[in-house]
């Protein structure tokens, strides 16, 4: 009896140490630097817990490993790979998704995949540029194939949130004189945008229109219940409901003296039909080679660079560059603060989001073509009056 009790207390002792250290055994968490590699990248990995180690175990998911402090690993193939690391008794884990080593994918919330080819000046072929990560929001291309430079960058990309205007903005720069084709897609919803540059001016371009926000979700605190849903009002058992009645009152009668009653008669009332509101006006502004042309059945328009609205007054503007095989530019309209219109850029046969305007103040809102990079097309000018 004797000694199972001192087994009982010496294993109950051993349970309270191992309990206790694990408990004692501080987190564990690291970070890479870029978080979005390309196939054959090269990525470092950083512990960043709170508390110093004195030695580290880190497995890279793909039969790789390492003891360094912060080794430097590449992954030769895409795909995703469990990362973990081993120190202070605690282990981390993260996913890393390596992407092909022509594809740049940026903003891990919600991921867009982006591809560049080159064209070849001689053949007049495609040439897939070399991806190269550099954050989560930015990275660029070089053109291996053809200036033989896989380190010099051509073309730089950035993606942005933009909440509040209830879009994603894709801004890119050219530091080339080699014409190219960039292809983003939204990896969630699948949407796809092409963009073209074209002739020898180093230029870039933005789109901050094409792709909408979708909020990411915040997952509930581990533990936290989750937001009730409004209740259902049930009648407790055997109570009978309330029920509310209207009465239909009794018409006021005045008697008078000597005469036959006659009771008061209300007249009923004479009911205005509420008028149904016109639809907003429809106007259609289209990009040419080289102009800007207005046109709208609604307002009786067919052409002209310039237009008439009234102030207070609702439309809806529909943008796009040309329906006729001539219009080879990109356009891109200049935003018309005046009224509320929102510009972009509009490679051949694309349209801007149809929008909806109501201007408050009267003036005329001069815009223009700021081109794809801000450096021609200055003659295709527009005018809109507002009157009141």
């Amino acid at each position: 009896m004797k000694l199972f009790r001192r087994t009982a207390i010496l294993l109950s002792a051993l349970a309270a140490a191992f309990l206790a250290r694990a408990a004692s055994a501080p987190s564990v968490t690291f970070e890479l630097d870029p978080p979005n590699p390309v196939a054959g990248q090269a990525v470092r990995l950083r512990d960043t817990s709170a508390a110093a180690a004195s030695s580290w175990f880190w497995d890279f998911g793909d039969s790789g490993s390492s003891n360094a402090a912060s080794p430097s690993h590449a992954w030769s193939e895409p795909g995703d790979y469990a990362v973990k690391l081993l120190a202070q008794g605690s282990t981390a884990e993260a996913t890393v998704t390596v992407s092909p080593s022509t594809t740049l994918r940026l903003l891990s919330a919600h991921p867009f995949e982006i591809a560049v080819d080159a064209v070849d000046p001689a053949s007049g072929d495609p040439s897939p540029a070399q991806a190269i990560a550099i954050s989560d929001r930015f990275g660029w291309f070089s053109f291996p194939g053809l200036t033989h430079d896989p380190g010099n960058p051509e073309v730089t990309v950035k993606v942005l949130e933009a909440p509040s205007f209830g879009h994603y903005w894709i801004f890119w720069s050219a530091m080339t004189s080699l014409e190219y084709t960039m292809t983003v897609r939204d990896v969630a919803t699948g949407h796809v945008e092409v963009y073209k540059k074209e002739g020898p001016s180093p230029c870039g371009g933005w789109d901050t229109q094409s792709f909408e926000f979708v909020p990411t979700p915040t997952p509930p605190a581990p533990g936290a219940s989750p937001t009730p849903a409004t209740p259902t009002v049930t009648n407790a058992p055997n109570a009978t409901p309330t029920r509310t009645r209207t009465r239909t009152p009794s018409p006021t009668i005045t008697v008078t003296p000597t005469s036959t009653p006659s009771p008061t008669i209300t007249a009923t009332p004479t009911i205005t039909p509420t008028p149904t509101p016109a639809p907003p006006a429809l106007i259609h502004l289209r990009a040419r080679q080289w102009q800007w042309d207005f046109f709208s059945t609604d307002l009786g328009i067919n052409g002209g660079n310039s237009i008439t609205l009234r102030v207070g007054q609702t439309y809806q503007v529909d943008v796009y560059n040309g329906d006729t095989p001539d219009v080879t530019e990109v356009h891109t309209l200049q935003s018309i603060g005046g009224i509320g219109l929102q510009g972009g850029s509009l490679p051949q046969g694309s349209s801007l989001p149809l929008q909806t305007i109501q201007p408050m103040n009267t003036g005329d809102f001069a815009f223009n073509c700021t081109s794809y990079c801000g450096q021609f097309h200055d003659d295709m000018l527009g005018t809109v009056h507002v009157v009141p």
